[in-house]
């Protein structure tokens, strides 16, 4: 048998066709490869590595992907404490570890293998000792870092893909983090652990680079911890990205279409807040991950017509027309930092007065979302400043959604209507800027189809002697509670957004089964 053909993966006969996505496995017919597709796409990998001079290395499709289906889950190389955080434990909780001083929450994390090596080198200098558990802590700074190093000879597999990921110590280098890194971990490390000779200083800051680029906060723990993954880190970035990530309950990555994908698409996700306005994602990732966005949304500064970080004209200090309705963008997609422009009557304010509304309403913003009446009065008071769909009058809107009826089930029952009808069109509006400016928002997306599910209920439960109109809200509610499952379900339990897609499935049942009694006597 020559090595162009082989044995159908289906029915064994000899043939020359592979899968197309993988080149791995051959079929002797297009009926035979979807009849083996269920077996078969556990091991059929979603995408390939390209490489390109611009672009390093990144993932595109292999075949057309349906929304929710797995694009990659992923283990960690190496997890570890974020670099400014206080100990993750409670001091009254805490117990040292008996070989080298660290604290520790049980026996179990003392043995753990991911604390084995540190243990070797904290115990060969005279172990560590930790007395304060509240602020962040300065040699928490360094776990992350050394353990990459440690594993040079301790998991020589692991180290060679931590290896290849990019630092971006050329772009870091004497930047403000670069000399704080260089000073509080790159020296501190080989001095506080007594291995001077070890590592060289360039060595500890290209692993301490690649922690920082690479790193995925992981949110299952309070505060979340930082891990890298070999693959997931190829993950282009996209402000509009196509692929949403979860985790599993053990820490894992998991990367889902969040819309139907074309084979050959680049695989994107976010590396940043979606829900950011454009200035403050791009300094995030001009800060954190050393490059400036150049996505579709990033180069329109309409934000793709929703002006989501624009001002009112009449709204600043020596408007030429109170009665300007026009807005104040930026005149060009780089230039968020020079002179802003009424799209309108073309006056032009400095930045800096921009910056002052700005400062001033995220400070109100967050005095005011305590309580239902405070949001609405924020929205209120901004609108004659913000335009609707601006990002700041966005947040205060969704936690608005939020507030209304929140906490105990019952408790929308006591809402005025006019409240329940505020939130189904916040609800509503918040769905349709986040499925155009944040595609892969799935947290979002899911819990906003979860509160617009329950203010569903709740209407069909107060008109239920309309009997049309109470089975039309039942159905739509049920719409939305099974919305609220596709895009949670791979959120694990201990989040908020797992609670509520456990919560979203119970829901769903409990409707079938009254639409389904209510079919059975019409």
């Amino acid at each position: 048998m020559d090595h162009q053909s082989g044995l159908c993966g289906f029915c064994g006969i000899k043939c020359d066709k592979k899968c197309a996505s993988c080149h791995k496995v051959f079929y002797c017919s297009a009926k035979h490869q979807r009849e083996d597709w269920k077996n078969h796409k556990k091991c059929c990998p979603a995408f390939t590595i390209c490489q390109d001079v611009k672009m390093g290395r990144f993932l595109v499709a292999n075949r057309n992907l349906k929304f929710g289906e797995i694009v990659l889950k992923e283990a960690p190389i190496v997890t570890g404490p974020s670099q400014l955080t206080a100990p993750e434990i409670q001091e009254k909780n805490m117990r040292k570890c008996s070989k080298c001083g660290w604290p520790m929450c049980s026996q179990e994390c003392e043995e753990a293998e991911s604390h084995a090596e540190e243990c070797k080198v904290s115990a060969a200098r005279g172990g560590v000792s930790i007395e304060h558990f509240v602020s962040p802590h300065p040699i928490y700074q360094c776990i992350l870092t050394l353990r990459c190093l440690l594993m040079q000879n301790s998991c020589p597999e692991k180290w060679d893909k931590l290896s290849q990921l990019e630092s971006h110590n050329d772009v870091r280098k004497d930047s403000l983090q670069w000399l704080s890194d260089r000073e509080h971990v790159a020296k501190f490390i080989p001095r506080f652990f007594k291995m001077e000779h070890k590592w060289t200083e360039e060595e500890i800051l290209r692993v301490l680079g690649i922690v920082y680029i690479n790193g995925h906060e992981v949110p299952l723990t309070d505060p979340p911890y930082v891990a890298i993954y070999a693959i997931a880190s190829l993950f282009e970035h996209s402000c509009c990205a196509n692929v949403a990530k979860s985790f599993t309950e053990t820490g894992d990555v998991v990367f889902w279409a969040a819309r139907e994908i074309r084979k050959g698409d680049h695989l994107s996700i976010c590396y940043t807040d979606a829900l950011w306005g454009t200035l403050e994602r791009q300094q995030h990732l001009k800060e954190t991950k050393m490059f400036n966005c150049n996505c579709q949304r990033c180069l329109d500064i309409t934000e793709l017509g929703t002006n989501f970080s624009a001002i009112k004209c009449g709204a600043l200090p020596e408007a030429s027309s109170l009665t300007c309705d026009g807005l104040f963008l930026p005149q060009g997609n780089k230039d968020w930092k020079n002179d802003w422009k009424c799209g309108k009557c073309s006056r032009c304010v400095q930045f800096k007065e921009i910056q002052k509304v700005l400062q001033k309403a995220g400070k109100d913003a967050t005095k005011m979302k305590g309580n239902v009446q405070s949001c609405i009065q924020f929205i209120e008071d901004y609108s004659t400043i913000f335009p609707p769909k601006h990002f700041i009058m966005c947040d205060v809107k969704c936690v608005l959604v939020q507030k209304i009826g929140e906490g105990d089930p019952q408790e929308l029952q006591k809402i005025s209507e006019d409240l329940l009808v505020m939130k189904a069109e916040l609800c509503n509006e918040m769905l349709d800027l986040i499925s155009l400016l944040a595609p892969a928002e799935n947290r979002s997306r899911g819990c906003m189809h979860f509160e617009l599910h329950a203010f569903l209920a709740e209407m069909a439960r107060r008109g239920v002697e309309y009997e049309v109109e109470c089975q039309a809200l039942l159905e739509k509610s049920l719409f939305h509670a099974e919305k609220a499952i596709q895009w949670l379900e791979k959120e694990p339990s201990v989040l908020v957004e797992g609670k509520i897609y456990a919560q979203a499935k119970i829901n769903a049942d409990s409707l079938k089964i009254v639409l389904r009694m209510r079919n059975l006597s019409m």
